[in-house]
């Protein structure tokens, strides 16, 4: 019996990292609904911008400023950079956006903007147009 249940944990365990490794290393898909005519690519091909055809979360990930989500506003404006990273959008909701040990506010309908410089910090501006 106690090898059994020994056999039966190298087993449970066994099944456990090959779950992680395999949810860990599962490709991501990120994808929008853009209004039909309003499309804009780069060159390169990678879309420009366009107008959301429904409300779209964007999740922005940095290196120093971790993770920020972003609450894109449908039928408005969104964009991204020629490498297809995220721009700006309009918001469907308050984003509390921090500066140091302050935070400021980016009310609902402002235009959020994001860049990334090249050493991975990350400026937010928020803007009513």
């Amino acid at each position: 019996m106690k090898s059994f249940s020994q056999s039966l944990a190298v087993l449970t365990y066994s099944v456990g990292l090959f779950s992680i490794n395999f949810f860990v290393s599962l490709p991501v898909h990120a994808s929008i609904v853009c209004e039909s005519g309003t499309i804009n690519n780069y060159q390169n091909g990678s879309l420009a911008s366009c107008i959301l055809g429904q409300d779209t979360t964007v999740k922005v990930s940095s290196p120093t400023t971790g993770a920020s989500n972003f609450y894109c506003k449908a039928k408005k404006l969104i964009s991204f950079d020629d490498k297809a990273q995220f721009q700006s959008c309009y918001l469907t909701q308050e984003v509390q956006l921090r500066k140091g040990n302050l935070i400021d506010l980016c009310p609902v309908e402002y235009r959020i903007s994001v860049l990334i410089s090249n050493d991975g910090i990350q400026f937010i501006s928020c803007s009513p147009y």
